[in-house]
């Protein structure tokens, strides 16, 4: 810079732009992204999903003015609004690939077969290179070739949204309001951590508690499937059964999560993570686990 300066007639150059393919490491986190824990409702992960989302080139809506009081036809920039359409349009082909699927199928789908690893086999990291975690990524980053064939489903549908509401502190009422006839809530209420999400949140954890889940097949031939866990720090976790045992494709199997805190723990460790796998050898069906412990 100082010869720059000292020079009066400085030259400098102009290169043509270029793609560089294969960096490494990457992907990495982004630091503005939207991150957890979810304030509204802790039980849920934030995020779902990452997806690319720094940097995007993209069509751009000639009618938009930006700041330059230029029309352009592609633009450059950054946010979960990039993120987001890379998703939507994920969805879209998993739709057209399995027409029959509902929206949280589909979900399940992005979820439980996205990475949390980068492209050298480590964990994601942020650009500083410290470690990133579920409230970073949630269940990681999407990938569009093996979430059209996931292997397992965690499926929902409109009575169970109704459960969960009513677990979230909804009255009848309210959502007889919100969706035009009447409702009634289960008593007691089912815990709105047993929503069969594809992720498993808990959020004020103080002692042992059982999670539940339903997965459906989608494969060809029977399988089996066995859980790995990854367990998060300070707690025992047992996968009740271990192993499931299908035959057809659409089958419904249910199984259940317990997780035992350890006792000799004496002080909150808020957030601690991990992750349940269910694998067959050829399907890796992961659910990441963010648990909130509060002082035994």
């Amino acid at each position: 810079m100082l010869s720059l300066f000292a020079n009066r007639d400085p030259m400098a150059k102009i290169f043509s732009t270029m793609t560089v393919l294969n960096t490494k490491p990457a992907p990495k986190m982004a630091e503005f992204s939207s991150m957890g824990p979810n304030i509204i409702t802790p039980d849920i992960i934030k995020p779902d999903i990452t997806a690319p989302g720094v940097n995007i080139l993209a069509a751009w809506p000639t009618s938009t003015i930006i700041a330059t009081k230029e029309n352009f036809d592609y633009n450059i920039i950054s946010g979960t609004s990039m993120s987001c359409p890379h998703v939507s349009a994920i969805a879209a082909i998993i739709k057209s690939r399995h027409a029959s699927w509902s929206p949280s199928a589909i979900k399940s789908a992005m979820m439980t077969t996205a990475t949390v690893l980068d492209n050298t086999g480590s964990p994601i990291t942020y650009p500083n290179g410290s470690r990133a975690s579920a409230f970073s990524y949630g269940s990681g980053h999407v990938n569009p070739i093996t979430a059209l064939d996931p292997g397992l489903i965690y499926d929902f549908d409109f009575n169970d949204i109704i459960d969960y509401l009513c677990g979230n502190g909804a009255r009848p009422k309210q959502l007889q309001q919100l969706i035009g006839h009447p409702v009634t809530c289960k008593n007691p209420p089912i815990a709105i951590y047993n929503l069969n999400y594809p992720s498993i949140g808990v959020a004020n954890m103080s002692g042992s508690i059982s999670v539940h889940r339903t997965v459906t097949y989608y494969g060809k031939g029977p399988t089996v499937y066995i859980a790995n866990v990854e367990h998060p720090k300070g707690v025992k976790v047992f996968v009740t059964p271990d192993k499931l045992k299908f035959r057809n494709n659409g089958e419904k199997m249910s199984f259940r999560v317990d997780f035992m805190p350890h006792k000799n723990r004496n002080e909150a460790l808020m957030f601690v993570f991990g992750a349940l796998t269910w694998d067959n050898g050829i399907h890796r069906v992961r659910s990441p686990i963010a648990l909130n412990l509060t002082k035994v």
